[in-house]
């Protein structure tokens, strides 16, 4: 989840920069992410949460979508997944 948490943060920094070329190619890694994620055994319980989290981070890769509480509350939803893997290392 903290992968796929860089590569959202990688598709705003990408919007603020208005390059399309690499929202597309930061969206196309974040779904390999979940896609690869939704091979886990423990997460095929969490299909509907992941299912939400794409269609967020879909609707985030939009140019015209500029939307600061979608990034806020994405960015949000990282965090504790981000500072578990500082702490583990």
């Amino acid at each position: 989840m903290a992968n796929l948490g860089a590569e959202v943060s990688r598709i705003f920094s990408a919007k603020e920069a208005i390059d399309e070329k690499r929202v597309k190619e930061s969206f196309e890694r974040a779904q390999k992410i979940i896609e690869e994620l939704m091979t886990i055994p423990d997460m095929k319980t969490r299909k509907v949460e992941v299912d939400l989290l794409r269609e967020a981070i879909l609707s985030a890769t939009k140019l015209d979508n500029n939307s600061d509480s979608s990034k806020k509350n994405l960015m949000t939803y990282f965090t504790p997944f981000a500072l578990r893997l500082m702490n583990t290392n």
